[in-house]
């Protein structure tokens, strides 16, 4: 069995090796996931079309099928993103296309100023991904939390209104399942519903807490 040994350089630090050690960034050894490695590592190949990667293609393509029926979707989409800064990124992108698709052509200017509504407590990523995407930190309507961590509805609501009142446009609600700090997961299905309602894009974080499925 997996034990904690001492650094051979360094007595004080210890090596986590338990196989049940898990952590929300990195966990112990897995072997099934070596073996994966050796293989991905040899072959050395990139995984953007059919025909460079055919295997991995299919690879990607049957674990999101399997993901979706676990989930209960009939119908979904999606790709592998290589971790979840860029995974909030791209559901910024999605929803300004979706909203706007002339955006892609013409840019920035041909669309009014937008908002992002996100917790006070998710990840760092959403404001980083605002000023990425040239909408700006200051797009980004912050929603406060209570004290476990999970974002309010009613706060959402009026962040919401205080965004339209000041003349921009909401596009996007982040809510996050398994917060960095407190393991928070927001009120999904209320938010869910404000978003129904006022026409806005709804997207989840789960990078962490997704594994609960």
């Amino acid at each position: 069995s997996g034990t904690s040994s001492p650094h051979p350089l360094y007595p004080g630090l210890s090596l986590i090796v338990h196989p049940r050690f898990y952590n929300q960034l990195f966990a112990g050894l897995d072997h099934h996931s070596l073996v994966g490695r050796y293989i991905t590592e040899t072959l050395n190949t990139s995984q953007y079309t059919y025909e460079i990667a055919p295997v991995f293609v299919l690879m990607e393509e049957t674990v999101l099928k399997k993901i979706s029926e676990m989930i209960g979707w009939k119908h979904c989409d999606g790709l592998f993103c290589p971790g979840g800064s860029i995974s909030n990124m791209y559901a910024m992108n999605v929803a300004r296309y979706k909203l706007y698709p002339e955006i892609k052509k013409r840019g920035l200017w041909e669309v009014p100023r937008l908002a992002i509504f996100t917790s006070e407590v998710c990840h760092y990523s959403v404001a980083k991904g605002a000023a990425f995407q040239g909408l700006g930190t200051d797009s980004v309507y912050v929603v406060k939390a209570d004290e476990r961590g999970r974002m309010i509805p009613k706060d959402l609501e009026e962040q919401i209104s205080i965004a339209r009142s000041k003349g921009a446009v909401p596009f996007l609600v982040n809510a996050t399942s398994g917060t960095t700090v407190f393991g928070a997961f927001d009120p999904l299905l209320e938010i869910a519903d404000i978003c129904e309602k006022e026409g806005i894009w709804f997207h989840v974080d789960a990078a962490w807490g997704g594994s609960v499925l």
